[in-house]
């Protein structure tokens, strides 16, 4: 479940973005009709917001489950993308998962099932079967 969920003209203000770039504008169109994109743009252009913008816009508030699922191929991208949504102050619990640190921290920040999770392959297969024992065990 999300809190004081926040749409996208707030994020951008809390951001100090008053317009989306090109690239940005395009991208979140293209996602919002089509099933699969691919954004190719050079860095620090904005890919990140682009992409989660509409992916925020997606999810539901009342859903008590994990709602969006990013697989990246590197802990820096997992951890880059988690600080963005988080910055973006959207309302929804993310988490990034990720090798390099403790499992039981993992374990502690997903007793609260996240709207969008992140991680690399390895973690992901890790603890995707952890969250599902857990939901079994501590249905309410």
């Amino acid at each position: 479940m999300a809190n004081n969920i926040k749409n996208q003209e707030d994020i951008l203000a809390k951001l100090n973005i008053t317009a989306l770039n090109s690239m940005q504008e395009e991208a979140v169109s293209v996602i919002e009709t089509t099933t699969n994109t691919i954004l190719l743009s050079p860095t620090g252009t904005g890919k990140t917001l682009a992409f989660c913008l509409p992916l925020i816009d997606s999810l539901d508030p009342e859903s008590n489950e994990i709602q969006a699922l990013i697989l990246v191929p590197s802990r820096e991208l997992a951890i880059q993308i988690e600080q963005v949504i988080r910055t973006m102050g959207s309302g929804y619990k993310v988490n990034a998962v990720y090798g390099g640190r403790p499992m039981s921290k993992d374990k502690i920040e997903l007793k609260h099932i996240p709207a969008i999770l992140i991680g690399t392959r390895v973690e992901l297969q890790t603890i995707l079967p952890m969250i599902v024992f857990l939901k079994i065990i501590l249905k309410p």
